[in-house]
């Protein structure tokens, strides 16, 4: 497992090198120095889009907020807010008013995982957005004790999890 410090490294390693070709590029195409004259801008839009933190971080998130979640996904704050109104991404409200959706639902082509989607609608049905993904991230012994989000994106038969988001649905609605 990496550190918070070598993942930092990774980052910055990374951006930099992506920092320098959009530069070199933008020399080579002749673009004026002045487009990137609001760096303050262009370096808060870069943080935006890094997961934030918060009380839950522990078990369910990191979170992006929406600001950086639609950085991030290239898309645009009302496509966001249609998915969170159709629970095809997981999302929960912080008392502030402000969303957040934790990083560990999306692939690493930014889309969500179908699976998780269904888990996290059956769980719906019976709870608050912070119990389902509360629920996601625990712990179950008839997973092998792994998490549900943990079991799905490591492959495993949704059916498994499914029976038990069904199970504690039943329970939460007796």
């Amino acid at each position: 497992m990496n550190t918070l410090a070598e993942q930092e490294r990774k980052l910055m390693d990374l951006l930099t090198r992506r920092v320098h070709k959009t530069f070199a590029d933008a020399r080579a195409a002749g673009i004026p120095a002045d487009v990137f004259d609001d760096v303050e801008s262009i370096a808060d839009s870069m943080a935006a889009a890094l997961p934030t933190s918060g009380a839950y971080d522990q078990l369910v998130g990191p979170f992006y907020d929406t600001a950086g979640l639609t950085r991030w996904r290239g898309v645009s704050r009302q496509a966001v807010n249609k998915a969170v109104a159709a629970d095809t991404v997981i999302a929960c409200r912080l008392a502030d008013g402000q969303w957040v959706y934790p990083t560990w639902q999306f692939t690493t082509s930014g889309t969500v995982h179908p699976h998780l989607i269904t888990l996290w609608k059956t769980l719906r049905a019976a709870a608050d957005p912070w119990t389902c993904a509360v629920w996601l991230r625990s712990p179950q012994p008839a997973l092998d004790d792994r998490s549900a989000a943990d079991w799905i994106t490591d492959g495993h038969p949704l059916d498994t999890a499914l029976a038990l988001a069904d199970a504690d649905v039943q329970r939460w609605a007796a």
